[in-house]
């Protein structure tokens, strides 16, 4: 074979192998395309959920917390207070509709909390209709010494603070590493 032909098969083969090199990455290339791009999509979907959940049970306990607050002052009627306590108990449908968003999302750790916060405003419900229910509020209110209301409140807030804190650590998990991966390598 004359060294004119070798070098134009050698050239031949080069080109083939460097198109099939670049097939070869533009077919991965794609592949993690779709795997940011699902990534991506699986993001702002959880992202959703969580928000939605996030405001239905804010608005909830905003609305627990008031109707509590004017039981205690004295500012509600029997009657008014139980047309509040209907309104409060409505606003559960709203609960469990962004729950079932938030535990068809998942993962398990913040589905867990927001049926943990549900679970806590439904308590502090229950304990304020039994006062209402009573229609002898506030003065049988303070004088009980197994009045809740305050604590299902604190259990209420921190149960919700779960929640948000779960969101956060599956949203953006890059933003809890610890500490110590950075003192290690500042030893050497």
């Amino acid at each position: 074979m004359e060294p004119t032909t070798q070098v134009a098969l050698v050239g031949i083969a080069g080109t083939v192998l460097g198109a099939l090199v670049g097939a070869g990455g533009a077919v991965r290339a794609a592949g993690v395309n779709t795997r940011g791009q699902s990534t991506l999509e699986d993001h702002k979907s959880r992202r959703t959920a969580y928000s939605a959940c996030a405001t239905a049970l804010l608005v909830r306990r905003h609305a627990i917390s008031a109707l509590m607050d004017d039981m205690l002052s004295g500012d509600l009627t029997d009657e008014s207070a139980t047309t509040r306590l209907h309104e409060v108990r409505g606003m559960r449908a709203d609960v469990m509709k962004t729950l079932g968003a938030v535990m068809v999302e998942g993962p398990d750790y913040p589905a867990g909390e927001a049926e943990r916060a549900a679970d806590s405003l439904d308590t502090w419900v229950h304990t304020l209709a039994f006062w209402i229910e009573e229609q002898n509020m506030p003065t049988r209110m303070w004088s009980q010494d197994n009045w809740t209301g305050d604590r299902d409140r604190f259990e209420a807030e921190r149960a919700l603070e779960h929640f948000s804190v779960a969101c956060r650590r599956v949203l953006h998990p890059k933003e809890h590493r610890p500490v110590l991966r950075y003192l290690r390598t500042r030893r050497r």
